[in-house]
């Protein structure tokens, strides 16, 4: 029996790029799996800064085979990224349990897993985000 896909799920209480940052931060030396779902509903505003290190963590994620999943994005946020056309490195789902369900149309079982205590398995990245 093969092991469940495993998954982050994280919340992002604001928009401003030092919270942002400080998320990427957690998930670049934290993260035990490259698939991380971040929770944005309580998110109104969010800075291009702050955009612009999410795209990069989702890029990163991406380069590791995983991916970065936004639950629950508010209206101001769909639109920064619609007009931003970071769309496709951003997929945005309505809540957590919609971006599950999105993970799990590929027929495996996801497991939720919290941050380790100790270094990131995952990917390799310079030791700060650059603002």
């Amino acid at each position: 029996m093969s092991r469940p896909a495993q998954y982050h799920l994280l919340s992002l209480p604001d928009g401003s790029w030092e919270t942002v940052s400080c998320l990427a931060s957690a998930i670049r030396c934290r993260a035990t799996t490259p698939t991380v779902i971040v929770d944005v509903s309580t998110v109104e505003r969010l800075t291009i800064d702050a955009l612009a290190v999410l795209v990069r963590k989702a890029m990163r994620l991406r380069s590791a085979g995983g991916e970065l999943l936004l639950a629950g994005p508010g209206p101001a946020l769909r639109k920064i990224i619609a007009r931003t056309g970071t769309e496709p490195l951003l997929p945005a789902f309505c809540d957590s349990r919609a971006a599950l369900r999105a993970l799990s149309d590929d027929g495996q079982a996801w497991q939720r897993v919290e941050l380790s205590e100790g270094e990131s398995t995952h990917s390799s990245e310079p030791a700060q985000e650059q603002h």
